[in-house]
């Protein structure tokens, strides 16, 4: 049975080298008047040429770290299971160059609107949005950052918090952020908390997906330093969603203020739907459609469930409030009959089928709010809920979600006669939600269903060395999660999954106006694009 293992290991162990090197032949930065260590954020799967982004009549040669940190992982868990140095050695190079060369005061010229640009060798940024730094759901690979440079990670951190955090009294944020320059003796992590009611008014948007960033920094940061007062606003701030918790029935909301932007708008639920839903407390933060409870319930709800699990006692709260939020919203919001989550009012009033009378950000005059079904990043967190609290409830919604998705019966209660037929599902995503059913019980049937994805996943998303979700698209992402899956099996197979860096989820994006087109995203604009 070992040599079995190890034979299976090996595939993919020679599957995401072969990757690898693609990679490091094509997608290293050869541009401009001087190459540097960093890659490009993708290339043409034929002609190697790297993405680009038109802006203002200029091209730039887009390498965004915060978009490549999947990448790093691949490449130092590959390092880590072959015992070749190189792959690992690239990563280090490209992310030492970033906290080097690349700073943008104490922050980085990466993320959701910054991006760095090779022809030129500058910095550069969505003309639409400003200099602006922003992270949502990224969750970076600060393990590998502190190792290389712990002062210049530390000090990135700490420039987090201090470029978005506008008011530390109560904890109001903005998800954008700009560099705050203090003295060098100014520490961040003594400022003074007063906390307070929440939903209260204030100019910073304090969405969860932004939030959780903050939130995991802080407590990657006392991991690696020790630091208490980090772990301390760390939990600060994920306790003000769990105070905007309805009283009844427990669901939190995505924000914990009331944004009003002055000379731009108010708050956009109240300005929607005050009228139409006017027997009910309607703003932003209690009020929830399908993506924001995919946020809450997906990536947010894995990052802290991540964080309870690597910080083991320290923390505990994390994995506490990320089960009652997969608890709360699985009994008000989801319904196992259709495997679908509806939005929600957090007072527990479904508004599926709700026909809009007014226009806004929620969609315009006529549409309707309409429940979408749940994906595999929601199993995986309510089986990861399920393995840290043995909370018999996530199981069952669990098992919905698996049959919903087409994965099969995951069993009555862990290891009780599964009946798994992964069938067309080459989903990464589908081999760590398989993993963890592995994790909570060591039955086999879960590890042959996630080795029967992860061959799915190389005989059809394996093109050209490359990992494409369809066969015809141009570009590839290097910030591929496919082969980090792998990884994660040969691990498992071998006996290491303790080699591999952890990953929780979190995804990458760049948004900037494209000349001719307005505000695009690279994910959907680029990435989809057909041969």
């Amino acid at each position: 049975m070992k040599n079995q293992r190890e034979v299976k290991a090996g595939s993919y162990l020679r599957t995401v080298q072969q990757y690898a090197d693609h990679v490091l032949r094509h997608g290293k930065d050869i541009y401009g008047s001087a190459s540097t260590p960093l890659f490009v954020d993708g290339f043409h799967v034929d002609t190697y040429e790297p993405v680009s982004w038109r802006s203002g009549g200029e091209r730039w040669i887009l390498s965004n770290l915060a978009n490549q940190q999947n990448l790093f992982r691949t490449l130092t868990g590959l390092s880590k299971l072959t015992g070749e140095t190189r792959y690992k050695q690239a990563a280090a190079e490209a992310v030492k160059y970033g906290l080097e060369c690349l700073r943008y005061g104490k922050l980085i010229y990466w993320g959701g609107h910054l991006s760095f640009d090779l022809s030129s060798k500058q910095p550069v940024y969505a003309s639409d949005k400003g200099p602006q730094h922003e992270l949502k759901c990224h969750y970076p690979f600060y393990e590998l950052m502190f190792e290389l440079d712990a002062q210049e990670t530390a000090r990135y951190i700490e420039g987090l918090w201090d470029s978005h955090v506008r008011d530390w009294s109560n904890l109001e944020f903005s998800r954008h952020g700009k560099p705050r320059e203090r003295e060098d003796d100014d520490r961040v992590w003594d400022r003074s908390y007063a906390g307070g009611e929440v939903f209260f008014t204030g100019e910073g948007l304090t969405f969860i997906n932004a939030g959780s960033d903050l939130i995991y920094a802080a407590a990657q940061y006392y991991r690696s330093t020790g630091e208490e007062a980090a772990l301390h606003w760390a939990k600060r701030l994920a306790r003000r969603y769990v105070e905007t918790r309805h009283s009844e029935t427990g669901m939190g909301g995505y924000q914990f203020s009331i944004s009003v932007l002055p000379g731009v708008r108010g708050d956009r639920a109240i300005d929607q739907f005050a009228v139409q839903l006017k027997d009910h407390r309607v703003m932003e933060a209690t009020l929830s459609v399908a993506r924001q409870i995919h946020t809450i319930t997906g990536e947010v709800a894995l990052c802290r469930l991540t964080l309870a699990e690597v910080l083991d006692s320290k923390g505990a709260e994390f994995g506490q409030w990320a089960v009652e939020d997969l608890l709360a919203y699985g009994k008000h919001a989801y319904d196992a009959d259709t495997a679908s989550f509806h939005p929600m009012l957090t007072d527990g009033t479904r508004l599926t089928g709700l026909v809009m009378e007014k226009s806004g950000y929620y969609g315009k005059q006529g549409d309707t709010l309409k429940a979408v079904k749940s994906d595999l990043l929601q199993l995986w967190a309510y089986l990861k809920g399920y393995r840290l609290s043995s909370e018999e409830r996530l199981w069952g919604w669990a098992r919905s979600m698996a049959a919903g998705s087409g994965l099969g019966d995951i069993g009555e209660r862990p290891g009780a006669q599964p009946s798994l037929h992964p069938g067309e599902c080459n989903d990464p995503i589908g081999v760590f939600a398989l993993l963890e059913l592995y994790a909570a019980a060591k039955h086999q049937a879960y590890l042959d269903a996630a080795c029967a994805v992860g061959d799915a996943i190389i005989e059809r998303r394996f093109r050209k060395s490359v990992f494409l979700a369809e066969a015809d698209l141009a570009y590839v992402k290097l910030d591929a999660v496919e082969p980090l899956a792998l990884l994660h099996l040969a691990a498992e197979l071998t006996d290491r999954c303790g080699d591999i860096p952890v990953y929780c989820g979190g995804k990458a994006f760049f948004g900037a106006a494209y000349d001719g087109h307005g505000h695009e995203i690279d994910s959907s604009f680029i990435y989809s694009q057909k041969l």
